[in-house]
């Protein structure tokens, strides 16, 4: 592990022992376990991780087994690529050299239970025994009873003062066993690892499910789910702002930046902004970035890779342009524009939205709320812009973000910072890949690793998950194939 390079990897890694069965056995059975690095280590990772885990335990032959996780927030992110584990039992230290062909060595301390360590006998990396809760949060997505069973019985959501209602899935006629069968398979990862999953049937929480210890209480990172509620805000901004035009050059918003109108960047308007279709060279979101002193400066001073309204490149730093841009135009920060004019109406009291270190909100990922939270956003746009009784944002915006504007591939097609899948689009997880005539327009709000936020209006269905699948694109985009293939299905039938 180059100490700001993290590889990802499902590799379960054996620990060797040079040593008899007898020797030295207390040992071995002291180090069995999951680890916690310290405090004075989370300097050492890249962004987006801040602690690692280490798993030791047995396998099935009685060999020792390591896996090593990087954590953000006590949540799992992704694991750490061993490529070699041994114990030396005479040092009686671990070794584990990663893809990096860098060494992480530790030595237990038995005496005050900690494993010492050190990266290429350089940079301390010291682990703690871990507490029961991230155990589970890493690897049980329900705790099975004493038979070793899991068990599920439904119950409908708990009705609490936030301004949503709750139903059981039950007056909707539904089968339960449809219910089981799709809780069943979340249990079994059958669709990665599922944090949450919430529906919303005719505007009433019918199932709300949590898994790995997390409950509705949990602020949970939304990942890029963050610009599809951005698109909301900068809705809101233009019904007070009639006069903006999507044609209008981006460097209206931004006269501080006039010179760098220059190499087919003063050709770039709001609407490329608005669809990804801007034309920046960009790779996600650069490390250049967190560590430029100017975060507008930056994005509006990459150089153009296609040239604008050409071509649609997935860019976090258009969606940070949307933010600034309603900060322009309503002489306030984005963030109490946000708290003031969305979160306050719709009852959402408890979130966090991080910012560049120059105070730049990060409107591309940085959000995080409950799931609860999130359905409430759903639910917004399913009903056209209208919370309870009070029109938040214009109909008409709601639908010109959230239609089709420009296609992202086969797969998909995007709006205004909204994902869209419809019987247009090709199903990417079957084989041939074909479209199917009797799907539902789909709108979403995707976030990397599983985060959702889909909406169904013909059938009045809004559907959240978040998830931990960091690491691998195809399970956390199963989400989609399992709101179309299992849970749509069970509503069609509701339909009068």
């Amino acid at each position: 592990m180059h100490i700001r390079n993290v590889f990802l990897s499902t590799a379960l890694i054996v620990i060797s022992f040079n040593m008899s069965f007898n020797q030295n056995i207390s040992y071995a059975t002291d180090i069995e376990g999951l680890w916690k690095s310290t405090d004075e280590a989370s300097s050492l990772f890249a962004p987006g991780a801040d602690k690692v885990a280490l798993l030791i335990k047995r396998d099935s032959t009685k060999i020792l087994t390591a896996r090593g996780f990087f954590l953000k927030n006590n949540e799992f992110k992704f694991e750490w690529e061993f490529n070699h584990v041994q114990y030396d039992s005479i040092a009686q230290r671990i070794s584990i050299l990663d893809s990096d062909l860098d060494t992480l060595i530790c030595s237990l301390d038995a005496k005050n239970g900690i494993l010492k360590g050190e990266i290429n006998n350089e940079v301390s990396l010291n682990f703690v025994r871990a507490g029961k809760n991230l155990e589970i949060r890493l690897f049980h997505p329900r705790i099975p009873d004493r038979s070793g069973q899991i068990s599920y019985r439904y119950e409908k959501p708990v009705q609490i003062e936030d301004g949503l209602k709750t139903e059981s899935i039950y007056s909707n006629s539904i089968d339960p066993s449809l219910i089981s069968n799709l809780i069943r398979e979340v249990i079994d990862q059958k669709y990665g690892s599922i944090k949450s999953l919430l529906i919303l049937k005719d505007n009433k929480l019918v199932i709300e499910e949590y898994f790995y210890g997390y409950n509705r209480d949990d602020l949970q990172q939304i990942r890029s789910c963050t610009k599809s509620i951005t698109s909301i805000l900068f809705g809101i901004a233009l019904d007070h702002h009639k006069d903006v035009r999507t044609d209008q050059s981006i460097f209206t918003f931004f006269p501080k930046y006039n010179s760098l109108k220059c190499e087919g960047r003063e050709k770039i308007k709001l609407e490329h902004v608005l669809t990804m279709m801007a034309g920046f060279q960009w790779d996600d979101i650069p490390s250049e970035m967190f560590k430029a002193d100017d975060c507008f400066h930056f994005i509006l001073s990459r150089p153009l890779e296609t040239e604008p309204g050409e071509k649609f490149i997935y860019n976090s730093g258009c969606s940070i342009l949307l933010g600034g841009i309603i900060s322009s135009l309503e002489k306030e920060k984005t963030r109490v524009f946000a708290e003031n004019k969305l979160f306050k109406p719709l009852g959402i009291n408890d979130y966090i939205w991080e910012t560049h270190k120059d105070g730049t909100l990060q409107c591309g990922s940085g959000l995080s709320l409950r799931p609860r939270d999130m359905v409430k956003i759903g639910l917004l746009v399913l009903n056209d812009g209208k919370w309870q009784d009070k029109q938040i944002v214009s109909k008409e915006w709601i639908r010109e973000s959230t239609k089709p504007h420009v296609p992202e591939s086969k797969f998909f097609d995007y709006g205004y910072q909204w994902w869209h899948h419809s019987k247009n689009n090709l199903q990417w997880w079957k084989e041939p890949n074909a479209a199917s005539p009797k799907e539902h327009d789909l709108i979403t709000a995707l976030g990397h690793g599983g985060q959702y936020i889909m909406i169904i209006r013909d059938l009045d269905l809004v559907i959240v998950t978040t998830a931990s699948d960091f690491e691998n694109g195809h399970i956390a985009r199963s989400k989609i194939p399992m709101a179309i293939e299992k849970i749509i299905p069970i509503f069609e039938g509701d339909r009068l």
